[in-house]
């Protein structure tokens, strides 16, 4: 069954060469499956192929690292930090670094605003403590609830014939 498999993916692969498109001309050449790289990774890979050592000039880069700014400084615990944005305060130096990857600071999103009481309910002490008016009305809702719930207890025991 795999050997199936595998010869239907190789015929799928190849069919494209040699079925016929409108025009007469075979639907694909294989030259549509070459991929278009850049002068200087194609000079790269053709370095490596041929077994010479990459010149720095042929190396890819996402960036040019002459042009790059990079900045260090020392924070008060002695810790080194390097980004490519400079910290609020003038105590980073510029530096030059060649020939290395480079990526972007990770900027951390800023802190979220803590919400604030300035405000405490009517008859609460500080610290949020209910002050004895607000007691009282919680006991009295508390009653309530309980009272609804003895209520209902005993309906449920007249239905059901007292659950013994």
């Amino acid at each position: 069954m795999m050997k199936l498999m595998i010869g239907l993916l190789i015929i799928a692969c190849i069919a494209p060469l040699f079925i016929k498109g409108p025009d007469g001309e075979p639907i694909m050449r294989i030259d549509d499956w070459a991929i278009d790289l850049p002068e200087p990774v194609e000079a790269f890979f053709s370095d490596l192929m041929s077994g010479r050592t990459p010149s720095a000039s042929t190396i890819p880069s996402t960036r040019d690292a002459a042009s790059a700014k990079v900045y260090r400084w020392q924070d008060e615990k002695g810790q080194w930090h390097f980004s490519n944005t400079p910290p609020n305060s003038d105590v980073a130096e510029e530096i030059t670094i060649a020939d290395v990857n480079l990526m972007d600071a990770y900027v951390p999103p800023g802190p979220e605003p803590v919400a604030v009481e300035t405000s405490q309910a009517p008859g609460s002490l500080p610290g949020g403590v209910p002050g004895a008016d607000q007691m009282q009305e919680m006991m009295e809702t508390v009653n309530s609830y309980q009272a609804t719930m003895e209520q209902r207890n005993q309906a449920l025991e007249d239905i059901t014939g007292g659950g013994h």
